[in-house]
């Protein structure tokens, strides 16, 4: 009787609220399948997009980039989904949250590969990769990104798409930048090589080129037999010069290149030391030659001169 009881009690529970329930679902024809109405869309993408934009002169944004979801989720080949989600990005970068806008354009870009807007996409992403990276901007959650490689992965971003683009030279030169912040020289050396080969008529590549020499000079600072590096300097400086001969890093391209070819003189001469503390004579006279045949302006060449009087 007890069990009976509470048995009854269900049925009516669900006789009572089954009509409440179902009367939140619609079937509809035109969409194949049933509806909340609280979450419906409208008839064609063409209503739902002036919907969702309704919501925009309204300054409901969140409600409009819904409205916006919804019309790809249920008219996705339309034209107007590829408005939505161009349209989902602008909202976004209009709230502030940049980086939620960028990978909304992004995924316009991705979803719709033959759209017109790509343009207009890529310059809009570049935009808001070189708010960040120059700490103009900042996410909604206030955490700045400037230089990170999050940055690095937002211009890689805007070369994939469009690698002969206005903005390409200059995005492929700040993703080294970036991950020069970071202290990944690998990296950024790997993508200031990339401007230089892939953009060399560019002022991208100068700056990029200039790069490439600072790398070079701080690769081997200990006085070693190896020549490798700052000889790599040098050739780096001359063919810098010829490329850029009307620089205005010329300057500092002459300090760079003055500074390595002191080095090396510096350890040819401790080389020929080296051979002259042995009783090596020969050996280093060598050396001591080669120093004032090759460096005869920097300080190691006038002591050499000297070492060789002795030796004679």
């Amino acid at each position: 009787m007890r069990h009976f009881k509470f048995f009854l009690i269900v049925l009516i529970c669900i006789i009572t609220f089954s009509g409440n329930l179902f009367a939140y679902w619609i079937w509809t024809p035109k969409t194949n399948r049933w509806i909340n109405p609280k979450y419906s869309v409208k008839d064609t993408p063409k209503e739902q997009f002036d919907w969702a934009e309704s919501f925009v002169k309204s300054d409901d944004l969140n409600k409009a980039i819904k409205k916006h979801e919804q019309l790809i989720e249920y008219y996705p080949t339309s034209s107007y989904a590829v408005m939505s989600q161009y349209r989902i990005g602008e909202l976004y970068f209009k709230k502030g949250d940049d980086l939620k806008a960028f990978w909304a354009f992004q995924k316009t870009i991705e979803n719709y590969p033959k759209t017109s807007l790509i343009n207009e996409i890529v310059a809009k992403e570049f935009e808001i990769a070189n708010s960040l990276f120059n700490g103009r901007r900042k996410r909604v959650a206030k955490i700045p990104i400037t230089g990170s490689r999050k940055t690095a992965e937002l211009f890689e971003k805007i070369v994939e798409n469009e690698p002969f683009s206005k903005y390409a030279a200059e995005s492929q030169y700040k993703i080294g930048l970036s991950y020069l912040r970071e202290n990944d020289e690998e990296k950024a050396k790997e993508a200031f090589e990339k401007v230089a080969d892939n953009y060399p008529k560019t002022k991208w590549a100068e700056e990029a080129s200039y790069q490439l020499i600072v790398f070079s000079t701080k690769k081997n600072q200990r006085i070693t037999k190896d020549q490798s590096h700052l000889s790599e300097t040098i050739e780096k400086c001359k063919e810098f010069k010829s490329t850029f001969s009307e620089s205005k890093k010329e300057e500092q391209i002459n300090a760079l290149m003055e500074n390595a070819r002191q080095k090396e003189a510096e350890k040819l001469y401790q080389i020929g030391l080296f051979y002259e503390r042995k009783r090596e004579s020969k050996a280093a006279t060598i050396y001591y030659e080669k120093i004032i045949r090759l460096y005869p302006e920097t300080s190691a060449s006038k002591t050499a001169e000297e070492k060789l009087k002795k030796l004679k």
